[in-house]
């Protein structure tokens, strides 16, 4: 199919195409069709809010994913009020849902991966979505071979469409000397990528009969040689690498590394390729090659799923849980499932295991039971009871209380609870932790206590915000401004979490500033509410320094490195 609709490329096909798409995808049509639009106008007239640019992008490009795979599952309905119904009803609440995200000013870490999963289970349900009924697996094959060949046609085509039009753009200045807007690439990009290879790639999507094709295609010898020459040895390679690790294990009768999780989900992604590829050739006369490999292959794979799960419970058990590990645990749970399912079957439902992939990712990922926001209440519950054990009712404790309870607490509970509290203010915000600890509190400071309950730290935390000064004018009281640049040969003295930093202005003259690392701390754009970066500033007496960029990291063997850049306001 994807072969014809080559052969007949012209001006006059694609316009034919584009109205048979749009006969049977409207909805996801007006949406490509509206968001290439806005990405134009957006190109032309930024005078449009964030919290707007977020809405009218995100939900356009899902949202039109989403009605291509309603629209598959709804053109079977007989009843064409029940196929209005549904599309109706869920349309409202993904745009109920857009809406509401569009509300945030930034996104937390577990809100970030529950869209993100969400997507994700929406594409896949593009190509699962008609073939839920037993029976279908090779009329799901046939049509998910098709689709993901028709989405490569379509990309391939916009993309050389793209390119050819922008060398024609140059060209025209080249040859003519005629001046053109370079926004114009980015229209060209915005009508060739968001809304023809779209268009093109919904008219290739198999339909009517060819939807439901239940017979087996022919394997040309080019498709055989790959998967018997390419997939297959890389697939023993892996497997092989991996049993002698195993032996290599019990010969020294030690845990395996965190490492040896990436090769087993490395041998798992391909086993599942290789049984996917060569699915109409495993229920046929003769193949007898492929259908002994992917017979014994989700056999020989549990023995190295049980070796990923001891080395997922050496990394839980040595470093606690985080949000990444019981994500790679589920991952092995999902594993071992699907290799007694293949095995069961005899490699048959295959259908099932993409859809349970999205199942848990949707179900891991979204709501109050997810993982990130079970990992985060996990880590949280044990700062809190460590506070609550050592006296610390009170909370948020600020910065010097932290410090009091890092230096009499058990060095290792200090160390861990530190650890994670850092965790979790780098990967979740400082939100997740402004009700255990204050702005001017540092986490990931403190590896250490020694007996006299002085902190041994390794390196201090770095801080940084970004371009937060917009046209700044001189304030009143102060004549001049010079923009200023510093770095380690600015620091003059370091004492303890003090700063003395020196800068020149314009004239050459030397301005002296102390700076406290855990002001600094308390001005990341992370710990304000609302996530708006803000810039420090700092008044000598003589001369006031405002910080719009800084990254510090200071040794507790007195070495300290600074960068930063501001404006420097002279009297």
């Amino acid at each position: 199919m994807t072969m014809d609709m080559l052969k007949k490329f012209s001006l006059s096909g694609l316009v034919e195409r584009f109205g048979q798409s749009f006969r049977r995808f409207p909805i996801a049509m007006l949406l490509t069709m509206f968001l290439a639009c806005f990405l134009i106008y957006l190109n032309h007239n930024g005078d449009v809010s964030d919290k707007m640019v977020f809405f009218l992008i995100f939900y356009p490009a899902t949202a039109a994913l989403l009605a291509v795979a309603l629209s598959l599952l709804t053109e079977d309905f007989k009843s064409v009020l029940l196929a209005v119904a549904v599309q109706v009803v869920v349309h409202g609440a993904w745009l109920a849902v857009s809406i509401n995200l569009s509300q945030f000013d930034r996104f937390s870490l577990p809100l970030l991966i529950a869209v993100s999963a969400t997507v994700v289970a929406i594409g896949l349900a593009v190509f699962l979505i008609c073939f839920y009924r037993k029976g279908h697996d090779l009329k799901f094959w046939n049509f998910s071979i098709r689709t993901l060949l028709s989405l490569a046609a379509a990309g391939t085509i916009g993309a050389v469409l793209t390119l050819g039009l922008f060398a024609l753009v140059e060209s025209v200045k080249l040859l003519f000397g005629v001046h053109i807007n370079d926004k114009i690439f980015a229209d060209i990009a915005s009508v060739c990528m968001v809304m023809l290879a779209p268009a093109l790639f919904m008219n290739l999507i198999p339909k009517g009969k060819n939807k439901y094709l239940d017979t087996a295609p022919e394997f040309s010898g080019f498709s055989k040689g790959v998967v018997q020459y390419l997939f297959l040895p890389l697939l023993g390679l892996y497997m092989i690498t991996l049993y002698a690790y195993a032996i290599k294990i019990l010969m020294e009768w030690s845990l395996p590394m965190g490492g040896v999780s990436y090769l087993v989900t490395g041998s798992m992604v391909l086993m599942v390729l290789l049984i996917y590829i060569t699915y109409p050739i495993q229920h046929v006369e003769g193949n007898k090659l492929f259908k002994r490999v992917t017979r014994w292959t989700p056999v020989l794979m549990l023995p190295l799923l049980a070796l990923m799960t001891v080395a997922i419970g050496r990394r839980l058990s040595d470093y606690g849980i985080t949000m990444s590990r019981l994500y790679l645990l589920v991952f092995n749970v999902w594993c071992y499932a699907v290799c007694l399912w293949l095995i069961i079957t005899r490699n048959k439902r295959i259908w099932l295991i993409p859809a349970s992939f999205a199942v848990i990712l949707l179900l891991i990922s979204v709501g109050p039971q997810s993982i990130p926001n079970m990992t985060q209440r996990q880590l949280k519950e044990e700062a809190r009871t460590a506070f609550s054990a050592s006296g610390f009712q009170q909370l948020p404790l600020t910065g010097g209380q932290y410090e009091q309870w890092l230096k009499q607490a058990d060095p290792k509970v200090a160390r861990a609870i530190d650890s994670k509290l850092h965790y979790l203010y780098i990967d979740y915000g400082y939100s997740a932790i402004s009700d255990l600890l204050a702005k001017d509190a540092i986490t990931g400071r403190h590896s250490s206590v020694d007996e006299q309950g002085a902190i041994i730290d390794d390196i201090h935390d770095s801080y940084r915000n970004d371009d937060m000064i917009k046209n700044s004018p001189v304030p009143q009281g102060y004549a001049s401004m010079t923009m200023v640049y510093g770095s380690d040969n600015n620091i003059v003295k370091v004492d303890g979490d003090s700063l003395l930093i020196e800068v020149m202005d314009g004239k050459k003259d030397e301005h002296r500033f102390a700076i406290d690392v855990k002001q600094l701390a308390a001005f990341d754009k992370g710990k304000n509410p609302d996530g708006i970066e803000r810039p420090m500033m700092i008044d000598n007496g003589e001369a006031l320094l405002v910080v719009d960029s800084f990254d510090i990291i200071v040794h507790s063997t007195g070495n300290s490195y600074i960068n930063f850049s501001g404006l420097l306001f002279t009297k």
